[in-house]
């Protein structure tokens, strides 16, 4: 009797325990937007759930929710000089789907500052992620102080989020040598456009004035990621397209989408499968080593 009190209440605890949302029960919210001198706020905090993200970002909500969008709640803020400063956070499913979402939408180059994990600044806008959460701030009309006071609110924000400001491990197993700065991107579906490839890491590369991209795939379990090489070698099959086995676990051939990218190196090490395509046959095995030793340095396999 008493294990089963000591399990209802633990699911209790985990129902109710929240993280930035509402108390939907009474309609109370969890106060983690912080108060501003000389600034009131415009109303209660807005929520917004999947069914509903439409109706606050109209055409954009199909790419948040691509990405596993939980939550969402905004909170606007004015002052008597007609103001006003719009904060939303939007909560994704994990650590992975909320760098993804991020990483849709920063720059190429840009103001990239240390809050959160990481964020940047524009004119107007300051948009960071930590863990699961991303977190837009949008300024109207704040002139000379539109960073100041963008990045105080962002920063006391992050104090409040939970979870620790660290990119998935996965984003440190690039090689560096080559690497284009911050282009770092975590794609939720259909990589390559192939639908059993489902979610990779993805970076872009400059080596020898030959650009492409190098790609890491996490899969939960190894007979997972041996089911996915299985259906690309099955694909390849039906289309008569040979490929060359390296050490029973690398792979070269020719991906029929992308011909005009050159070859694909694919390897496979327990739950991971990575590669990239290239036309410098000397980058086939370096690369693919290097990554190799970066996620056994990470501890991935």
């Amino acid at each position: 009797m008493k294990r089963i009190l000591f399990f209802s209440l633990t699911l209790f605890l985990l129902f109710i325990t929240p993280s930035f949302t509402e108390n939907e029960n009474q309609g109370n919210k969890i106060n983690i937007f912080p108060e501003l001198d000389g600034w009131h706020k415009k109303g209660e905090p807005v929520p917004y759930r999947p069914d509903n993200l439409f109706e606050y970002i109209n055409g954009a909500a199909e790419v948040y929710l691509s990405y596993d969008f939980q939550k969402l709640i905004t909170q606007t803020y004015e002052n008597e000089k007609n103001q006003s400063i719009t904060v939303d956070i939007y909560q994704h499913s994990n650590q992975n789907t909320g760098f993804g979402i991020y990483s849709q939408e920063k720059p190429e180059q840009g103001n990239f500052l240390k809050i959160g994990t990481q964020g940047y600044y524009e004119t107007g806008v300051l948009n960071f992620f930590k863990s699961q959460y991303y977190v837009k701030l949008i300024g109207f009309d704040l002139k000379e102080d539109d960073q100041l006071l963008l990045e105080n609110i962002a920063r006391r924000l992050d104090k409040k989020l939970e979870g620790k400001p660290l990119f998935p491990k996965a984003i440190s197993c690039f090689p560096e040598d080559g690497k284009i700065k911050n282009s770092e991107r975590f794609i939720f579906k259909n990589y390559l456009g192939h639908s059993f490839l489902h979610s990779a890491f993805v970076a872009d590369y400059k080596i020898k004035n030959h650009k492409f991209q190098i790609f890491i795939i996490e899969t939960r379990t190894q007979p997972e990621a041996e089911t996915m090489i299985k259906n690309y070698l099955n694909f390849l099959e039906k289309r008569k397209i040979k490929y060359q086995i390296y050490d029973q676990d690398t792979y070269q051939f020719q991906d029929p989408y992308y011909r005009s990218s050159g070859n694909m190196g694919l390897k496979m090490n327990k739950n991971y499968l990575w590669g990239f395509f290239y036309k410098d046959k000397s980058l086939f095995r370096s690369l693919i080593d290097k990554i190799e030793q970066n996620l056994k340095s990470q501890q991935l396999i």
